[in-house]
C-alpha cells in the first residue's frame, strides 16, 4: 500500500463483500425510507384523531344553534324597531297644539255704515272730511293752550293802577339819553354781575312809578316774557353805536311792538312781574351787541 492511499480498505479485503445484501438493501434505498416515513405518519395521526360519536355531537349542535337563537333574534327584532321610519304626521302629531274658545265670545258687530263709501270719489271724500276734522281738532286744542296761557300771564301780571307822569319830576338827561326813572322815586339794588346771571342794573322803586324810554328808537318787543315778566324791548342809535335796552317786571305797559318813542316818553309803569321779589326795575344795555353797565354809562 503506498504512502497517498487514504482508503481504509485493506488490500487484501474483497470489495464485492461490502455490497448490500437483502434486507439492508431495502432500507438503504432513498425511496423506500421516504415511503415508510409516510406510512408512519399517516398511522400516527389516525391514532391521534379523537373518534366522533354521533348522539354526542348532534346534541352539542342543537345547543349550539339554541343559543344563537336566544341572541340572535331579540337582537334582530331590536334592530328593525329602531329602524322603524318616522313619517311628518308622526311628528306634526307629538307637537300638535289645541285651542279652546271661550263660549261666552261674541264677534263685534260691524255697522253697515262703516262701509258706505263703495266708489273711489266716495273713499277721497271720507278721507278729506276725516282730515279736516282733524285739523279742526288741532285748531281748537291751539286755540284752547294760547288761551291758557294768556290767562296765566294775566294771572302773573297782575294790572295795577297807573300813576299820573305829571306827579313825578323829569327824569335827568345827558346829551340824547334820559335816566329811566325820576330823581327820587327810586334806589339803586343790584348792578350788572351782582348775581348769578345777572346783565343788568335793578332800581327799586313803588309799584306804578313810570318808566321812561332813555334814547329815541323803535320797539322790538312788548309783551310778557318768562322771567323778565311784563318786558319793553326798544332799539335806538346814540352817538353812532347801535343800542339796545330792555325794560322788565313791569306792571303795566305803554307802548307796543313797532311803535317809535322818544327819549324820556313813557313806556310802562315799575311792577314786580315774572321771577322778581319786590317791584323795581330791571333794565340792561347792550351796545354793539356788547352788555354795559347802566349804572356807569346812564347819566
Amino acid at each position: 500500500m503506498s504512502e497517498n492511499d487514504s482508503s481504509p480498505v485493506a488490500p487484501d479485503t474483497d470489495r464485492t463483500s461490502l455490497a448490500p445484501t437483502g434486507a439492508e438493501a431495502r432500507v438503504s434505498s432513498p425511496a423506500l425510507v421516504r415511503s415508510t416515513i409516510r406510512r408512519a405518519e399517516r398511522e400516527a395521526r389516525r391514532a391521534a384523531a379523537p373518534r366522533i360519536r354521533p348522539l354526542r355531537a348532534a346534541g352539542t349542535l342543537a345547543a349550539v344553534a339554541a343559543l344563537i337563537a336566544g341572541v340572535a333574534v331579540p337582537a334582530y327584532a331590536a334592530i328593525r324597531s329602531e329602524g322603524t321610519a318616522v313619517t311628518i304626521h308622526d311628528v306634526a302629531a307629538d307637537q300638535a297644539q289645541s285651542l279652546v274658545v271661550a263660549s261666552e265670545v261674541e264677534k263685534p258687530k260691524i255697522a253697515g255704515s262703516n262701509y258706505s263709501a263703495t266708489t273711489p270719489e266716495e273713499i277721497a271724500q271720507a278721507r278729506a272730511e276725516k282730515a279736516a276734522a282733524e285739523r279742526a281738532r288741532e285748531q281748537a286744542e291751539a286755540a284752547a293752550a294760547a288761551a291758557a296761557a294768556a290767562a296765566s300771564a294775566a294771572a302773573a301780571a297782575p294790572a295795577t293802577a297807573s300813576v299820573a307822569p305829571q306827579t313825578y319830576a323829569a327824569p335827568a338827561a345827558s346829551g340824547s339819553v334820559v335816566y329811566p326813572l325820576s330823581p327820587g322815586s327810586y334806589t339803586v339794588g343790584q348792578s350788572l354781575g351782582a348775581g348769578r346771571g345777572h346783565q343788568g342794573l335793578d332800581l327799586l322803586a313803588p309799584t306804578g312809578t313810570p318808566i321812561y324810554a332813555i334814547a329815541d328808537g323803535v320797539v322790538s318787543y312788548s309783551g310778557y316774557s318768562g322771567a323778565y315778566g311784563n318786558l319793553v324791548t326798544f332799539n335806538s342809535t346814540v352817538d353812532g353805536a347801535a343800542v339796545e335796552v330792555r325794560n322788565a317786571h313791569m306792571s303795566t305797559i305803554a307802548v307796543s311792538a313797532g311803535q317809535a318813542v322818544s327819549a324820556g316818553e313813557i313806556i310802562g309803569y315799575v311792577g314786580s312781574t315774572g321771577r322778581s321779589t319786590a317791584p323795581h326795575l330791571h333794565i340792561e344795555i347792550r351796545v354793539n351787541g356788547g352788555i354795559v353797565d347802566p349804572l356807569y354809562w346812564l347819566p
